[in-house]
């Protein structure tokens, strides 16, 4: 089917009320961690509670992780989801460089004198806009990466045949952020960088009885340090949890049905 090949081609909806095509179970890839910055103790149980309830309700579950251009298996087979160095060499230079040079945000600012908040203002700094070669440099490196990544998608197809429908994952590596405390945000980055399909969702609160600092973890890097120390579970206690899933380009549709669906559940198991 060529919207599964061509990152520019839109399918026709065949989604049904769950997301799913034909009455075909769904597809859903887990993606856990990037690796880069771990999900606090919150995340990785509200993760944990989605993947059982999408097993509950009859679907398929894929487990994922990746670093870097590497994929191995974790529970059954791997579904990565974000980064090899292309992707992450592009994300960056966005992010440290934005290619306007931050203009449009301030004229935006500017219309109601509101500041930037402290964690942005290094971000989006007013600066030269983006030389038009360099950009158009890294808007084709963007287009290879998505090419990239279409072609892995298809390739989870696996034995049964059925390509991922949709990828769990976490929307920020902790539940509400305590402001000032946001390190890291590849967790929706990757995604803008596919122009990908995505919802986000409420599952869960954080509970300091359940979710406990594991003083055992190794921190991977220095901003996953920050990120570790910064989770206390008193202060977290009650703070929500939500997740993202997400599709591919032009897949709205189906990513909506299937987070009312996830919703819906998650609100039933709840109130029983």
């Amino acid at each position: 089917m060529p919207w599964n090949s061509e990152i520019e081609a839109s399918a026709l909806s065949r989604a049904n009320a769950d997301g799913s095509a034909n009455d075909v179970p769904l597809k859903i890839g887990i993606y856990w961690t990037d690796r880069v910055v771990t999900p606090q103790p919150p995340i990785q149980r509200g993760l944990r509670i989605v993947r059982d309830l999408v097993r509950d309700l009859g679907h398929k579950v894929m487990c994922s992780v990746m670093i870097g251009a590497d994929i191995f298996t974790v529970d059954e087979v791997t579904m990565p989801l974000s980064g090899c160095r292309l992707g992450a060499t592009f994300a960056d230079n966005r992010q440290e460089h934005p290619s306007d040079g931050a203009h449009d945000v301030h004229q935006q600012l500017d219309l109601s004198g509101e500041p930037l908040v402290p964690p942005l203002r290094k971000s989006f700094q007013l600066r030269d806009p983006m030389p038009l070669l360099e950009y158009q440099d890294l808007t084709i490196q963007g287009k290879a990466y998505n090419e990239a990544y279409c072609d892995y998608w298809n390739s989870s197809s696996g034995d049964d045949g059925q390509i991922v429908d949709v990828v769990l994952m976490p929307v920020a590596p902790h539940a509400a952020v305590i402001p000032g405390k946001y390190y890291h945000t590849a967790y929706t980055e990757s995604i803008n960088l596919m122009d990908f399909s995505a919802a986000v969702f409420p599952v869960t609160r954080a509970d300091e009885s359940i979710d406990k600092f594991d003083h055992d973890y190794q921190p991977l890097n220095e901003i996953d340090k920050w990120n570790w120390e910064a989770y206390d579970p008193e202060t977290y206690d009650g703070a929500p949890v939500g997740l993202q899933i997400v599709a591919r380009k032009w897949e709205e549709e189906k990513v909506w049905a299937i987070a009312k669906v996830l919703d819906n559940a998650l609100r039933s198991r709840r109130e029983q």
